[in-house]
Protein backbone atom coordinates (compact mmCIF):
# COMPACT_ATOMS: atom_id res chain seq x y z
CA UNK A 1 0.00 0.00 0.00
CA UNK A 2 1.45 3.39 -0.93
CA UNK A 3 0.70 6.81 0.40
CA UNK A 4 -0.51 9.16 -2.32
CA UNK A 5 0.88 12.59 -3.07
CA UNK A 6 -2.14 14.24 -1.48
CA UNK A 7 -1.37 12.58 1.84
CA UNK A 8 2.22 13.83 1.68
CA UNK A 9 0.89 17.32 0.93
CA UNK A 10 -1.35 17.11 4.00
CA UNK A 11 1.57 16.07 6.18
CA UNK A 12 3.61 18.93 4.72
CA UNK A 13 0.85 21.41 5.51
CA UNK A 14 0.68 20.11 9.07
CA UNK A 15 4.42 20.50 9.52
CA UNK A 16 4.35 24.09 8.25
CA UNK A 17 1.41 24.90 10.53
CA UNK A 18 3.14 23.48 13.59
CA UNK A 19 6.33 25.42 12.90
CA UNK A 20 4.44 28.70 12.59
CA UNK A 21 2.34 28.56 15.78
CA UNK A 22 1.52 32.01 17.10
CA UNK A 23 4.52 33.35 19.00
CA UNK A 24 2.46 36.01 20.82
CA UNK A 25 0.74 33.30 22.82
CA UNK A 26 4.08 31.77 23.71
CA UNK A 27 5.31 35.11 25.03
CA UNK A 28 2.84 35.04 27.94
CA UNK A 29 3.26 31.38 28.75
CA UNK A 30 5.37 30.58 31.75
CA UNK A 31 8.06 27.93 31.70
CA UNK A 32 7.07 24.65 33.35
CA UNK A 33 9.20 25.49 36.40
CA UNK A 34 7.78 29.02 36.66
CA UNK A 35 4.24 27.72 36.28
CA UNK A 36 4.64 25.03 38.96
CA UNK A 37 6.20 27.48 41.40
CA UNK A 38 3.61 30.20 40.82
CA UNK A 39 0.66 27.80 40.82
CA UNK A 40 1.74 26.48 44.22
CA UNK A 41 2.36 29.89 45.78
CA UNK A 42 0.02 32.42 44.10
CA UNK A 43 -1.38 34.87 46.65
CA UNK A 44 -1.24 38.32 45.09
CA UNK A 45 -3.31 39.87 42.34
CA UNK A 46 -0.19 40.01 40.15
CA UNK A 47 0.41 36.28 40.67
CA UNK A 48 -3.14 35.41 39.61
CA UNK A 49 -2.95 37.76 36.62
CA UNK A 50 0.25 35.99 35.46
CA UNK A 51 -1.48 32.63 35.81
CA UNK A 52 -4.54 33.89 33.93
CA UNK A 53 -2.32 35.18 31.11
CA UNK A 54 -0.51 31.82 31.03
CA UNK A 55 -3.80 29.92 30.73
CA UNK A 56 -5.12 32.28 28.04
CA UNK A 57 -1.90 31.90 26.02
CA UNK A 58 -2.10 28.13 26.36
CA UNK A 59 -5.77 28.24 25.28
CA UNK A 60 -4.80 30.28 22.21
CA UNK A 61 -2.32 27.57 21.23
CA UNK A 62 -5.02 24.92 21.51
CA UNK A 63 -7.45 27.04 19.48
CA UNK A 64 -4.79 27.49 16.78
CA UNK A 65 -4.14 23.76 16.83
CA UNK A 66 -7.87 23.08 16.35
CA UNK A 67 -8.00 25.45 13.36
CA UNK A 68 -4.94 23.80 11.81
CA UNK A 69 -6.50 20.38 12.15
CA UNK A 70 -9.80 21.64 10.75
CA UNK A 71 -7.78 22.72 7.69
CA UNK A 72 -6.27 19.25 7.47
CA UNK A 73 -9.78 17.77 7.55
CA UNK A 74 -10.90 20.08 4.74
CA UNK A 75 -7.83 19.23 2.65
CA UNK A 76 -8.25 15.50 3.29
CA UNK A 77 -11.89 15.67 2.16
CA UNK A 78 -10.75 17.21 -1.13
CA UNK A 79 -8.11 14.53 -1.64
CA UNK A 80 -8.79 11.73 -4.10
CA UNK A 81 -10.50 8.72 -2.57
CA UNK A 82 -8.29 5.88 -1.50
CA UNK A 83 -5.13 5.93 0.53
CA UNK A 84 -5.36 7.23 4.03
CA UNK A 85 -7.23 10.50 3.41
CA UNK A 86 -10.43 9.37 5.18
CA UNK A 87 -8.53 8.02 8.18
CA UNK A 88 -6.50 11.22 8.35
CA UNK A 89 -9.66 13.37 8.18
CA UNK A 90 -11.34 11.41 10.97
CA UNK A 91 -8.28 11.49 13.23
CA UNK A 92 -7.65 15.20 12.59
CA UNK A 93 -11.32 16.02 13.31
CA UNK A 94 -11.13 14.06 16.55
CA UNK A 95 -7.97 15.90 17.59
CA UNK A 96 -9.44 19.30 16.62
CA UNK A 97 -12.44 18.67 18.86
CA UNK A 98 -10.22 17.75 21.80
CA UNK A 99 -8.12 20.87 21.20
CA UNK A 100 -11.26 23.02 21.34
CA UNK A 101 -12.33 21.32 24.59
CA UNK A 102 -8.89 21.89 26.09
CA UNK A 103 -9.02 25.56 25.08
CA UNK A 104 -12.40 25.95 26.78
CA UNK A 105 -11.10 24.39 30.00
CA UNK A 106 -8.03 26.63 29.95
CA UNK A 107 -10.19 29.72 29.47
CA UNK A 108 -12.25 28.64 32.50
CA UNK A 109 -9.03 28.43 34.52
CA UNK A 110 -7.94 31.86 33.28
CA UNK A 111 -11.32 33.31 34.23
CA UNK A 112 -11.05 31.80 37.71
CA UNK A 113 -7.61 33.34 38.21
CA UNK A 114 -8.85 36.71 36.96
CA UNK A 115 -11.58 36.54 39.60
CA UNK A 116 -9.02 35.54 42.21
CA UNK A 117 -6.87 38.51 41.19
CA UNK A 118 -9.77 40.88 41.87
CA UNK A 119 -10.06 39.78 45.48
CA UNK A 120 -6.36 39.05 46.18
CA UNK A 121 -4.11 41.36 48.08
CA UNK A 122 -1.97 43.69 45.98
CA UNK A 123 1.69 42.77 45.58
CA UNK A 124 3.93 43.90 48.44
CA UNK A 125 6.48 46.52 47.52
Amino acid sequence: MTIGRSTYALFGALLIALVTLPSAASAQKLSDAEFKKLAASATTAADHKKLAAHYRAHAAEHEADAREHDAIVAAAKKAPTGGHALELALAAAHYAEHSREAAEALIELATLHEGMAEVAAPAKK
